[in-house]
């Protein structure tokens, strides 16, 4: 019977917490919860231990691997006992998450029921994962470009301190406000009397978030961060011109009968989209910072289609054959060169581009949109005159500047003779980025024109052998946009396998993900030792420099001064 002398509050604290269950139900709940945690390992080891034709140990039991290099890195650390014990502990938990992460790739139940179960989950009910959200229409969209609109102010200090206090052990913090880097970046190109213009470019989900529900009324203009207003005033009253394309990108999306200025599953924007920004861009330089008169250089146009499936539907990891989301085929225009030769960029032009995967889209061929018609190359033509371009996809808050130190240090000067500089990142950097403070050396007295190359073995192949310092790993396949990424390592001890080598410590980079697979160096660890194969990298940067690149933590930017090489596995 009710207890008529509670009131209501105590009723509810009373019921608050308490849930009544039958015994059945209880058990059965248990029993379900048990064998989901249990089925799958099992399944997998069974597996594993039956259909191995060569009867190799498990790799549930690989863990047992890192114990021995848990024991040398104990050996070799300096200090005290406790010291000791830290940097061993480091590395144990570093091997348990490559452990983890090794185990979640090569699931059995991963690799034939994922693509399967997300398939069902897409199709009946329109729902994506943690990094794609299913729009209408056929249209994805990428949950960090979501998340920046719908999340706080990324200048609020509350969310600069989250962000500070977020980091992984270990690993020093990121830089969460973008104001510093960008005021201190102007003030390095000013002394050097050059014009820093700043171009943050909007998401998919700020131009067409009527693509992504219905309840929309989009003719309130783009959407923002509610810092956006905020930062952009503090940074031009600092000196900073700032481009923002997203009301151009609006206005020709309505005027255009709300043509898409997005690819339906990919988080980059249409060739038709950028061409129209290439061309705000080149009246924005005209007016703010006019640059002096040459002889027009004489581009071409040449026109190509090209059919992809965009980065979005591939971070769903749909099965292969799926129907959900079909191929997307556009119309790129080309840059051709007088005498029909394809765009190059070129160090001695007075414009240099900085800028991440929306600048390689259309240009950098492995993306599969196509090459030759990236944004340098439209605002090349828009300005008909030669352009400088330093691009990387993925941190587009510190990857390119980084790249600009790392080869001044060398001696190879990237601004001598630049007017403008033209920084372009996705805007969701503001909130998500990690917006350090990059140094830039002082310019040489003589520029090399090039980073120096160093000598190579007398067979035009050099293999050598040395100790992992550090590795910087890579993303989990899938995690990211990109299917390609380039990651950093750091070697010492290193000596020729044949004849001499000159270099005692050197960087290496070499491929951690390839196709959305992790390669050996993205399982690389310290005091690991392995024999590479090794070009300069300067004789491949050109090649290898505009993929996603997982750099070495350098908090005193020493390794800037060390060699740099690509890296293969030796046969």
């Amino acid at each position: 019977m009710p207890d008529f002398n509670l009131t209501r509050e105590e009723i509810a604290q009373r019921d608050i917490g308490r849930t009544e269950i039958s015994a059945g139900l209880s058990w059965l709940l248990t029993v379900s919860f048990l064998l989901t945690l249990i089925i799958p390992p099992t399944v997998q080891l069974v597996l594993e231990v039956l259909c191995s034709p060569q009867r190799v140990a498990p790799s549930a039991l690989e863990i047992v691997h890192t114990l021995p290099a848990v024991g040398r890195v104990f050996q070799q650390a300096d200090g005290s006992l406790w010291n000791r014990v830290l940097v061993a502990n480091r590395r144990l938990v570093l091997g348990i998450e490559e452990y983890e992460q090794q185990l979640e790739e090569r699931s059995w139940l991963r690799q034939n029921l994922l693509g399967p179960t997300q398939h069902a989950l897409t199709r009946w009910t329109g729902l994506g994962n943690e990094k794609a959200y299913v729009g209408r229409d056929g249209w994805l969209f990428y949950r960090p470009d979501v998340d920046y609109l719908t999340g706080p102010g990324f200048l609020e200090p509350a969310v600069l301190h989250r962000r500070v206090s977020s980091g992984k052990p270990g690993v020093a913090p990121p830089k969460p406000d973008p104001r510093p880097a960008i005021i201190e970046f102007h003030r390095q190109l000013s002394r050097r009397g050059i014009r820093l213009i700043l171009m943050p470019l909007p998401g998919k989900s700020a131009i067409h978030p009527d693509r992504l529900t219905s309840r929309f009324d989009d003719s309130t203009g783009p959407l923002e961060n509610a810092s956006f207003q905020r930062f952009k005033r503090e940074v031009e009253a600092a000196g900073v011109l700032v481009f923002d394309p997203a009301p151009g990108m609006m206005r020709d999306k309505m005027a255009k009968d709300k043509v898409g200025q997005f690819l339906h599953t990919d988080t980059h924007w249409t060739p038709d989209a950028m061409q129209s920004v290439a061309a705000g861009l080149k009246t924005f330089i005209d007016q703010q910072c006019p640059l002096p008169a040459t002889t027009p250089v004489e581009f071409s146009e040449r026109v190509r289609e090209v059919e992809h499936l965009g980065d979005i539907a591939g971070m769903l990891r749909l099965p292969e054959g799926q129907t959900l989301f079909p191929r997307e085929q556009v119309a790129i225009r080309e840059v051709v060169e007088p005498g029909h030769l394809s765009w190059k960029p070129d160090e001695r032009a007075d414009v240099l581009l900085m800028g991440d995967s929306y600048t390689n889209i259309y240009s950098l061929r492995e993306m599969q949109w196509g090459a030759g018609a990236g944004l340098a190359e439209r605002l090349s033509f828009a300005l008909r005159r030669r352009l400088d371009r330093l691009a990387q996809n993925a941190g587009g808050s510190h990857a390119v500047r980084q790249a600009l130190s790392q080869q001044m240090a060398r001696g190879h000067d990237r601004l001598r003779g630049k007017r403008v500089v033209i920084w372009q990142f996705a805007v969701r950097e503001l909130a998500f980025g990690d917006w350090k403070t990059i140094p830039l050396p002082e310019p040489p007295a003589t520029d090399h024109g090039a980073e120096q190359t160093p000598p190579t073995h007398a067979t035009g192949e050099l293999v050598v052998r040395g100790t992992v310092r550090a590795a910087a790993g890579a993303p989990q396949p899938g995690s990211v946009p990109y299917r390609d990424a380039v990651t950093g390592v750091h070697l010492d001890h290193v000596e020729a396998t044949a004849g001499s080598f000159p270099n005692r410590e050197i960087v290496v980079y070499a491929w951690g993900l390839r196709d959305n697979r992790l390669m050996p160096a993205a399982k690389f660890a310290p005091h690991q030792q392995v024999t590479l194969r090794l070009v300069p990298w300067n004789a491949v940067r050109q090649k290898y420099e505009r993929f996603n690149r997982i750099e070495l933590e350098d908090p005193e930017f020493r390794l800037a001064e060390l060699p740099i090489y690509w890296a293969e596995e030796a046969p």
